[in-house]
């Protein structure tokens, strides 16, 4: 992708986390960008293509890595493949933290390209994880729970302090961006799970691993 797509791309990424989608003209992205406006009509046709291209870029990348994880994790065990997933996730919420918040917004209300989003995007993220707890599930090293619902709660979890970072700076004290709180919050994510998959007999168990300790440290 060009520098001037790129520009255009970044402005617009910082203007939307700002001011939301509606607050933001072509003309204020333009200006941020340091562009005129009609590359703005001419490379995406308007500001909804911008935001559709910020979308789709966004997922795209993070299925190209998760396509990259699942090849490196071959031979290792299912709760293994899911702790490196869940850090996956976490860590790239964070690194396009404004991005992440702009799409849980579009998508809490009622539109086209919500639906658009949550049948090519969102259904597609729910799937890499369920597909892992599923074979965890078959293989044995799972209890059998309600996979929808797991990874529901697992989704609220991971998505809620990028939505709403304001109600977690502001009545938790927390800064969402923060490297404790990123750790804290992956730890969280593996704590949850480990008690919903994990047999409390089972050898495989780990209390205290990587994933946990952080959570009981703090």
């Amino acid at each position: 992708m060009d520098q001037t797509k790129l520009r255009i791309l970044s402005a617009a990424a910082k203007l939307f986390d700002i001011h939301g989608y509606k607050g933001t003209s072509v003309r204020h992205i333009a200006e941020e960008a340091q562009v005129n406006s009609a590359l703005i009509s001419y490379h995406f046709h308007g500001k909804q293509g911008v935001l559709e291209t910020l979308i789709a870029s966004y997922f795209e990348t993070l299925f190209r890595r998760v396509e990259e994880l699942v090849e490196t994790q071959r031979g290792a065990t299912s709760y293994q493949q899911l702790a490196q997933m869940v850090h996956l996730y976490v860590s790239f919420q964070t690194e396009h933290a404004a991005i992440t918040r702009l799409i849980q917004r579009e998508l809490s209300v009622e539109s086209m390209l919500a639906r658009e989003v949550l049948t090519l995007y969102i259904s597609r993220w729910k799937h890499g994880l369920s597909h892992v707890i599923e074979c965890g599930i078959a293989s044995g090293d799972f209890l059998s729970v309600s996979v929808d619902r797991v990874v529901l709660a697992l989704g609220s979890l991971m998505n809620y302090p990028f939505l709403q970072p304001q109600m977690v700076r502001q009545v938790y004290d927390l800064e969402p961006s923060d490297e404790e709180f990123v750790l804290w919050l992956e730890a969280s994510a593996m704590s949850y799970l480990e008690a919903c998959l994990l047999p409390k007999d089972s050898q495989d168990y780990p209390p205290m691993n990587e994933y946990t300790k952080g959570l009981y440290n703090k």
